[in-house]
């Protein structure tokens, strides 16, 4: 079975930056619970290939690039930096921290916080 690590590389790399909406099924749980802050949302496989799908169709330009992957068996967080380009043209570049968590090989729920302008920047080395 895969890692609760692999599951969300997976999520993102090839289910987001491939829009592979085929993958649903395979990767996220029915039903999802989604928190942002001050709201969670449940939804099901269906509703959670709508979110999707209007997400793609919004933006006909949209890559996830992980900055900074970590967890353990159950609880994965990862720092993200976005490309977009909407359907009016108008591009962003923004970052956002996402907690999922997986089980059973299913990512159950996915805690989201704000996004935000501007990318993070790669860890400096200390010396």
């Amino acid at each position: 079975m895969a890692t609760a690590k692999d599951v969300v590389t997976r999520y993102l790399d090839v289910l987001y930056n491939e829009r592979r909406l085929d993958l649903v099924a395979e990767l996220i749980s029915d039903p999802t619970w989604r928190h942002h802050a001050g709201e969670v949302k449940v939804l099901s496989i269906a509703e959670s290939i709508a979110r999707l799908q209007a997400t793609f169709d919004l933006c006909p330009v949209l890559r996830f690039d992980t900055s900074l992957l970590c967890g353990d068996d159950e609880f994965v967080t990862v720092c993200w930096n976005g490309f977009s380009t909407q359907t009016s043209g108008k591009s962003f570049t923004y970052c956002g921290i996402e907690v999922f968590r997986v089980v059973g090989g299913l990512i159950t729920e996915i805690w989201n916080s704000r996004e935000t302008g501007g990318h993070w920047e790669p860890p400096q080395t200390l010396g």
